[in-house]
């Protein structure tokens, strides 16, 4: 090795040990807020390595512990039919749209998966506004025929299958003996396959976590909640008490699809819960199959395992949050625009945008972070291939006007077919919130379109918390170390091994697009949403494949040591951070039944109520993170009509009392802390005062309940009705009136 290749080789390590330096020596500011310490990532981790056994037998176990598995049976079976399904349907719908020649099996899989998810989604989504969500034919007969129409497929293509199959276009080739060593490892050999068995404890993890109950706020208020109202209800309509219900909700659908299944909405709710865990090792084989085919099978091995270890992505797949699975399609979207780029023709960008309309279904930021670059890149696409077919065959002046006409055509075919095929992924959301609230990216847009129960005062205040407000070179250097050193579930591996991409020889431009789309989410993040830091989640993939291609820069002996060096104690640490501490919720073997009624996960308010065998429904005021309640129960998010002051405001305690009792309401829960919380954040309305509460209670209109030690939550009973002849009514009312609204 030349003097100056073997200093420049070196360099590489002194920039690791650089990088994972200033990485571990970062802070973490969710620990100290806890304990009022100064916490370091290398801290947390000797804390974690020197408490492993204890931590493990605590957390995966509970105390006392137990090994609980076979009530997860269920569950299993239910996310298995509903992940078969779509992998069926999405095989048959690619293979009618013969877009599936020439791929491999595992491209074919994750396709598939992806596409039929999709059109399950949406599926799910048209039974539920036709009203039919309780008819459990309405899925197992489409289900039936899409196994039988696949069946018959295979037969007939196996039927017309030649005796000697023509080589794929993708599959690699086999190394060349005489080929120099150093080069074969490029090719193939520097990470092989074997060492995928470092991803599988992070797959089982996240697969056993994600059929545990929900903790996250959001999810208990609207990702496993509004399902839930959506079963209970028998159909899907506009939900004037949570905005989040009226949004686009492709991936809580699977929960829908589940409570169906099972006929129990707590179960479905884990069911689809784990049918969005189960996008993440979908991922992972998705960058699998993009590296091998884009860069060198090293590279999809080093890309998958650097994506499913990282804590960030373990924790939002097991917590029910739907990042994970906006990052599936959004990955698969790239993967179908870069074959669009070699293959050429219609059929590429048609399924990318599909895939695009996938990720909008999930979320609206999808709309900017996946449909709107894909959809310029297709374009750019164009010009250069158009660009490069003109250059080999030259054009003659007076043909040039001619020309002008071919490469308009030539860009507005593909991204027509982007366009139309986003559409058909994601269009019934949008029609669905324009027949029922006259807005159909309700409650966006609301100065354009207006909408239903909207008003300017809750347009402003929800662009006052969602919109950043900070612009400051300051802020932008905070947020930009945030991404790539000190975000607190960040991996070590994944940012050092991205910028060694551009070390790679062979595959820089490729790396150079795939760099800007990141910073294109990253800007887009930081500019125009309030910079939560799961938010850029979705572009993580990118960064794993760049990772990939990085990891595969030289063929040394020395570097690939390193490198399996650095993989094995990368995931290692991840692996303590992930399962261990309070990276996530991990008590994978306590028993489900245990775990519903769980003081840790469950508001203590929430199981008093439970346990009250009354016919009424419960108000809760300034509580939205409802989904554990298993009473009837009328409640609102902070940005809606707060349901106690529609019933309350400018009227006498007689007349709150008749309000409350005609609504078939016996119980008010209002959790002070929470109240408190929207106040220093999102804002709450003022009527809710303490002084309010309490004259009601002098008047005789509501009676307080036994405190809970150490909670600021207040519970009140609603008094009985007194008769003209000085006996009470019950209060009890008609099941009927008490269901969810």
């Amino acid at each position: 090795m030349k003097p100056t290749r073997r200093i420049s080789f070196w360099l590489v390590p002194l920039g690791l040990i650089a990088y994972l330096a200033l990485f571990y020596a970062a802070r973490l500011p969710s620990l100290e807020d806890k304990t009022g310490l100064v916490w370091r990532r290398l801290d947390y981790l000797f804390l974690l390595v020197l408490q492993m056994p204890e931590l493990v037998l605590e957390n995966w176990f509970g105390t006392p512990p137990e090994l609980s598995l076979a009530d997860r049976l269920p569950v299993l079976l239910a996310a298995g039919a509903i992940l078969t399904w779509a992998a069926c349907l999405g095989w048959l719908l690619l293979a009618v749209c013969r877009a599936d020649r020439g791929w491999t099996r595992m491209e074919r899989l994750v396709f598939s998966t992806a596409v039929g998810l999709n059109a399950v989604s949406t599926y799910v989504l048209l039974m539920g506004l036709l009203g039919w969500v309780r008819n459990p034919l309405a899925f197992a007969i489409p289900a039936a025929l899409t196994l039988a129409a696949l069946a018959r497929l295979l037969r007939h293509r196996r039927a017309e299958q030649p005796t000697e199959s023509p080589a794929r276009p993708n599959k690699t080739k086999p190394a060349d003996r005489n080929q120099p060593r150093a080069d074969r490892d490029v090719e193939g050999d520097l990470i092989g396959p074997q060492w995928l068995w470092l991803g599988a404890p992070f797959v089982v993890v996240i697969l056993l976590g994600g059929m545990l109950p929900p903790i996250d706020f959001d999810v208990k208020e609207y990702h496993l909640q509004v399902p839930k109202e959506f079963f209970q209800q028998g159909r899907i309509g506009f939900l004037p008490h949570n905005v989040y219900g009226n949004m686009p909700l492709g991936t809580e659908m699977f929960s829908l699809l589940a409570m169906v299944i099972v006929d129990d909405w707590w179960l479905g709710a884990l069911a689809g819960k784990t049918v969005i865990a189960a996008m993440t090792p979908l991922t992972a084989l998705g960058l699998l199959a993009a590296g091998r085919r884009f860069f060198s099978p090293s590279a999809g091995v080093v890309a998958a395992l650097v994506y499913v270890s990282t804590p960030w992505i373990v924790q939002v797949s097991t917590n029910g949050l739907v990042e994970g699975a906006v990052a599936c399609y959004l990955l698969l979207a790239i993967f179908a625009v870069l074959l669009s780029r070699q293959e050429g023709g219609f059929i590429y960008p048609a399924l990318a945008g599909y895939l695009a309309g996938g990720a909008v279904s999930c979320k609206y930021p999808a709309v900017i972070f996946v449909a709107v670059p894909l959809a310029v890149w297709i374009a750019v696409a164009s010009v250069d291939r158009t660009g490069a077919s003109r250059a080999k065959v030259g054009v003659s002046p007076g043909l040039r006007q001619a020309a002008r006409a071919v490469l308009a055509l030539r860009i507005w075919k593909p991204v027509g077919a982007f366009l139309l095929a986003a559409l058909v992924g994601s269009g019934l959301w949008f029609g669905k919130n324009w027949v029922l609230t006259g807005n159909p990216t309700y409650p966006l847009l609301y100065s354009v379109f207006g909408g239903k129960t909207w008003t300017p005062e809750k347009d402003a205040q929800w662009n006052r918390v969602h919109r950043p407000r900070d612009f400051t070179p300051a802020a932008l250097g905070k947020d930009i170390a945030r991404v790539g050193l000190t975000s607190e579930w960040l991996s070590p591996l994944v940012v050092p091994m991205a910028v060694l991409a551009f070390a790679a020889a062979g595959k820089r431009r490729l790396a150079i697009w795939l760099l800007l789309y990141f910073g294109y989410v990253v800007a887009t993040w930081w500019l125009l949403t309030h910079r939560i830091d799961r938010f850029w989640l979705p572009a993580l993939p990118v960064l794993a494949l760049l990772g990939g291609s990085g990891a595969c820069w030289s063929a040394q002996r020395t570097w690939r040591g390193l490198l399996i060096t650095l993989l094995v104690a990368g995931l290692s640490s991840n692996f303590l951070v992930a399962t261990a501490g309070p990276g996530g919720y991990n008590r994978y073997f306590v028993g489900l039944e245990r775990l519903r009624r769980h003081p840790e996960r469950v508001d203590p308010w929430h199981l008093r109520f439970n346990n009250l065998q009354v016919d009424g429904r419960l108000l809760t005021v300034g509580d939205a993170a409802v989904f554990d309640l298993e009473m009837p129960v009328l409640y609102s998010t902070c940005f809606d009509d707060c349901p106690f002051e529609q019933l309350a405001k400018d009227r006498t305690p007689e007349q709150i009392h008749a309000a409350l009792l005609a609504e078939g309401i016996s119980h008010v829960y209002v959790p002070w802390n929470e109240i408190d919380r929207y106040r220093n954040t999102y804002g709450f309305t003022e009527f809710v005062r303490p002084a309010l509460f309490d004259r009601l209670v002098q008047a005789g209109v509501l009676k307080p309940l036994p405190n809970i030690k150490g909670h600021r939550g207040r519970g009140y009973q609603i008094r009985a009705r007194r008769t003209k002849q000085g006996s009470h009514r019950s209060h009890r009312v008609h099941r009927e009136k008490a269901q969810v609204p």
